[in-house]
């Protein structure tokens, strides 16, 4: 079975390498992505079988001004038969001036999969996504040396777009792997030759998988990967790996290429409410400029209950 999975996950990558051909833009981030599974693949829609409502902040480089500060809201559930939806609701801001920040963004869209049983513990979904996207810079809003400085003046930009997404998800309880794009924005030809459309009007493309070890009775080790990539930018990946002691506790270690580690931390504080915790500190090159990086959330889930008496750990 570990044969089959560890060539289902080498298969994902290659066909994730393959379809890459577009520009890039880097997409909000975060330390933990497979508890946010929802924003970055619609194909998660109703994967836990059962009601989940997550919210997640990270304000990164706490000393840096202007630094960059996300928060997203995710609901999913199962809808009828093999199929889920979901709604996500994300914003961001970048920048700091006295009289608003000079780029935000905000979208909000919903999902839905179709799960299909392959066997008794693996399945596949696909998913669709649907949206609005807002993209918000006011540079008129600096406060310049020099006044006459024309590459600040009449370059506001509020643009509103139709936005979709796609991914693939292949899943069992202490396995997982798949590929998506949840962001392919519908922008005019002819606003695309502006340099700020450019760095929104592209597609990010993520790979990740996972798998959970039974260490001991108590003890499970989770580990995870997520690789983004786009044209442009280097090519980014996530090295996860989580301690779980029964069940309801677990702290972890991440690595991001490009120079980030980090620790990470969840509690189950009752079978409904979860809260998760994440530090993480730049390696290079701007360690000795700017102090660490959070994140922050708080999940509300049913419990899944398998049979009508069994609660069942969803890992992912």
């Amino acid at each position: 079975m570990r044969k089959i999975l560890l060539n289902l996950i080498i298969s994902t990558y290659f066909m994730l390498g393959c379809i890459i051909n577009t520009n890039a833009q880097q997409e909000q981030m975060y330390s933990h992505y497979d508890y946010n599974t929802l924003a970055i693949n619609p194909a998660y829609a109703g994967a836990k079988q059962t009601f989940v409502a997550n919210s997640l902040a990270r304000l990164q480089w706490l000393n840096l001004p202007g630094a960059p500060r996300y928060y997203n809201l995710g609901v999913h559930s199962p809808l009828v038969k093999d199929f889920g939806v979901g709604l996500n609701l994300q914003t961001g801001s970048l920048g700091k001036f006295k009289n608003a920040s000079p780029l935000s963004e905000t979208q909000i869209a919903g999902s839905i999969a179709y799960n299909k049983q392959l066997t008794e513990n693996l399945r596949l979904a696909v998913g669709l996504r649907l949206g609005v996207y807002n993209y918000n810079i006011n540079l008129s809003q600096m406060q310049l040396y020099d006044q006459s400085d024309a590459a600040y003046k009449n370059n506001d930009i509020n643009i509103t777009a139709p936005l979709t997404g796609f991914g693939v998800y292949l899943y069992s309880e202490k396995f997982f792997t798949g590929i998506s794009a949840p962001r392919m924005l519908f922008i005019p030809t002819e606003l695309k030759n502006d340099i700020n459309i450019q760095l929104i009007a592209v597609t990010q493309f993520y790979g990740f998988a996972g798998y959970v070890f039974d260490a001991s009775q108590d003890l499970k080790i989770k580990t995870t990967t997520q690789v983004k990539v786009a044209q442009g930018i280097p090519v980014q990946i996530d090295l996860n790996a989580h301690a779980i002691y029964l069940e309801d506790y677990s702290v972890g270690l991440f690595y991001r290429t490009g120079g980030e580690a980090g620790l990470m931390a969840t509690v189950n504080l009752n079978p409904n409410f979860t809260v998760v915790y994440s530090y993480d500190h730049r390696l290079a090159p701007l360690n000795t400029y700017v102090n660490g990086s959070h994140e922050f959330g708080l999940q509300y889930k049913i419990p899944y209950v398998s049979n009508s008496r069994v609660r069942v750990p969803r890992y992912f």
